[in-house]
């Protein structure tokens, strides 16, 4: 493959990744786009590969140095998956809340939970989770 298709196709493979899940783009984040520091407008909602994380634009945003996730992390957010799975956040809201059976990255532990609306963590409440 040229230098020329090889771009060509990382183009191609960037612009579908926008139709991904978050649990799915989290299997190959490195699919994502990258700043390029053009100016160009970055949507409330872009995804982007950040220094080995998903990050998501959580405002309209210019692609400029003073706007990346590490200048302005008011601008972004934390997509809280990794290969496939969501992560435990410490506090579990009734909206990040897990359901029976949904399994989530605790450190470098998976665990499944065993109740619906779980809100606590597998250090909180052992007894909720199991080990995967």
């Amino acid at each position: 493959m040229t230098e020329k298709e090889a771009r060509a196709f990382r183009s191609l493979v960037t612009q579908g990744s926008s139709s991904l899940t978050d649990a799915q783009v989290s299997t190959a984040p490195e699919i994502l786009p990258r700043m390029k520091y053009d100016g160009a407008l970055i949507p409330n909602g872009t995804r982007i590969y950040w220094n080995g994380a998903i990050k998501r634009a959580s405002v309209d945003l210019w692609d400029r140095e003073d706007q990346t996730p590490d200048n302005a992390p008011a601008l972004w957010e934390d997509v809280l998956y990794r290969a496939g799975y969501r992560i435990i956040p410490e506090k579990i809201t009734v909206g990040l809340s897990f359901s029976n059976g949904e399994i989530g990255w605790w450190g470098d532990t998976l665990y499944r939970s065993l109740h619906d609306s779980n809100v606590y963590t597998p250090k909180e409440y052992p007894s909720w989770w199991e080990e995967v």
